[in-house]
């Protein structure tokens, strides 16, 4: 959507005088050269498997019970081995919704990442408008988010402006 928008406005802006300026930086690399990045990426990782534990505890508690039940089947009537199932179905249950409740679209998990991450996308995006308008650049695009860009000429590439700006590279003389 944001590429049709960019392509739509460069297309109709056929005046020389209404030409307008593309530049492109790479936010995965600049995320990478920013030390704390690699300190919340760690903590996220580590709650990640945390969660995963819990999940993974739950389900093998469910697979434990269905064992049991395989085992002593024979010595259970229908009705108990139906209660059985029942409980059975509750902790797959209980295993599911403690999966989505974590990792689901909005999930524990997703929010912890967001509130980690979100004062180092702000220092990049404000480095990022900065030197868009150091370099009267009209649109600045990503390469690393879900905008695909098939070829860019490195001339065009501001990665190395942006870091400069946030402090992460020396500026060249």
């Amino acid at each position: 959507m944001v590429l049709f928008f960019v392509i739509s406005n460069f297309v109709l802006a056929q005046n020389e005088a209404y030409a307008q300026k593309f530049g492109h930086i790479d936010s995965g690399y600049i995320l990478s050269k920013m030390p704390e990045y690699a300190e919340k990426k760690k903590e996220i990782e580590d709650l990640h498997k945390e969660y995963d534990k819990v999940v993974r505890s739950l389900q093998n508690q469910a697979e434990k019970m269905r064992a049991e039940l395989r085992a002593k089947e024979i010595l259970f009537t229908p009705e108990m081995i139906k209660e059985k199932q029942n409980e059975i179905d509750l902790k797959e249950q209980e295993a599911l919704d403690k999966s989505t409740e974590l990792f689901g679209y909005d999930g524990l998990i997703y929010k912890k990442q967001n509130e980690l991450l979100r004062p180092l996308w702000q220092k990049m995006s404000e480095a990022t408008e900065i030197v868009s308008r150091k370099h009267k650049i009209d649109y600045m695009l990503d390469k690393a988010a879900d905008v695909s860009i098939i070829y860019s000429n490195p001339e065009h590439d501001y990665t190395e402006f942006v870091l400069e700006e946030l402090e992460l590279l020396k500026k060249k003389n």
